[in-house]
């Protein structure tokens, strides 16, 4: 399975990093230089950016970050492997994601269409139900939307549909991928690794470490939905039975931290 890593031209040092690891560990890498948000025109954003009326706008950071990925989706769609992985250029990889990247992807359920493998803040709802995986690692049916794309692995017809309904878009890369809010993420089957192989570094390290920066891409935003919405009383109404839905469905799951594998307590 070859690993894309979106790389801003004015971020070598980020780079190198990442592509010391990936050799350590034998990965097979490709970088990928991103779209730099800064640099585009007004053109360019208008031309694959649509924005959502009464909702906040996107930034042209945001925009370059989701173009960003999208090269990543292309060369997955057009290559060889069923799978590839996704980092951004920020990530801490762990020494362990050599079981998982270089060994192939028949540890892959085969319904899946998108593996998060890295670590985000806060937690997030599982199936009860868990794959296991080699040297403790889990796979659990991701339920609730997950915020992040610095470390994902995506199958090569998940990138296909990705790429022909994300043409012209409203919603941070994100979202797309993880917001059942969004369109296509409701239909993604979408499974979390347990413990992650990845994290952004500036949630794993304390202020002041050399290897926090500025963030290279974008920072990742809240959902964007018209205020106007919650003043709709059928909205209110759907609301509710949605919440009934779902507990019933929190039944069958369960609620729970996703520890990078490299810290201490991510096996326990």
């Amino acid at each position: 399975m070859k690993s894309y890593v979106i790389n801003l031209d004015r971020s070598p040092g980020r780079m190198q990093r990442m592509a010391d690891r990936l050799k350590s560990i034998g990965a097979d890498f490709e970088r990928v230089p991103a779209v730099d948000g800064r640099l585009l025109t007004d053109g360019e954003i208008s031309d694959v950016y649509r924005p959502v009326p009464g909702a906040a706008a996107m930034t042209p950071e945001e925009v370059g970050c989701f173009l960003s990925h999208r090269k990543c989706w292309e060369r997955i769609a057009s290559g060889q492997d069923a799978y590839g992985c996704v980092f951004e250029d920020d990530m801490l990889i762990s020494k362990r994601a050599g079981l998982f990247l270089v060994e192939g992807s028949s540890w892959i359920p085969g319904d899946a269409d998108l593996v998060k493998v890295e670590s985000v803040v806060g937690r997030v709802w599982l199936d009860r139900t868990v794959h296991a995986l080699r040297d403790g690692f889990e796979l659990g049916r991701l339920r609730s939307y997950s915020f992040g794309s610095g470390g994902y692995i995506l199958s090569k017809p998940a990138a296909e549909r990705l790429l022909r309904v994300t043409k012209v878009f409203s919603d941070a890369v994100d979202h797309v991928k993880f917001n059942p809010a969004c369109g296509i993420a409701g239909s993604l089957k979408s499974y979390q690794m347990i413990p992650a192989l990845s994290v952004q570094t500036q949630s794993f390290y304390p202020k002041g470490s050399p290897l926090i920066e500025v963030p290279a891409l974008a920072v990742h935003s809240d959902p964007r939905f018209p205020g106007n919405l919650m003043e709709k009383p059928w909205l209110q109404r759907k609301v509710l039975q949605a919440l009934r839905r779902l507990g019933h469905r929190l039944r069958r799951h369960w609620r729970t931290e996703i520890l990078f594998a490299d810290q201490p307590g991510a096996f326990d």
